[in-house]
């Protein structure tokens, strides 16, 4: 049964991030709270995800100047930047604006895991970001 948590958008994220990184632990319940749990922060994440994929221009000055920075053409990487100010400085916005909707507070639905649920083989460092919907 799921249950309405409060949190930053922020804390969401890193639940789902520990979550993901459960992906491959057996155990029928277990696996089920975990499925379920992505897929409702997901949902609630989805605008966030949607407000940070920059802009296909962006994308392409990146790839041009990753290219750039392996074949140490700093004075190109430099030209390049110069040129684009205002794409990188929009970009910088978009992020800016990204950090602020992460640092809002917001409810999701959660389905709480039972420490009986959590399988044996589980460590320290992968239940340790979930410690906060475990009962």
């Amino acid at each position: 049964m799921a249950t309405k948590i409060k949190g930053t958008n922020q804390e969401f994220l890193e639940i789902l991030r520990g979550l993901e990184g459960l992906k491959e632990v057996k155990g029928k319940v277990f696996s089920l709270l975990v499925a379920r749990n992505i897929m409702y922060i997901s949902k609630h994440l989805k605008p966030i995800e949607k407000a940070a994929e920059p802009s296909k221009k962006f994308q392409e000055l990146s790839v041009q100047v990753q290219r750039l920075v392996k074949e140490e053409k700093n004075e190109e990487i430099v030209a390049i930047e110069e040129a684009n100010k205002d794409l990188i400085e929009d970009r910088k916005t978009q992020l800016a604006e990204v950090e602020d909707m992460l640092q809002k507070e917001s409810s999701v639905d959660i389905n709480f895991i039972k420490e009986e649920h959590i399988p044996n083989d589980v460590t320290p460092e992968k239940i340790l970001p979930l410690l906060a919907i475990i009962n």
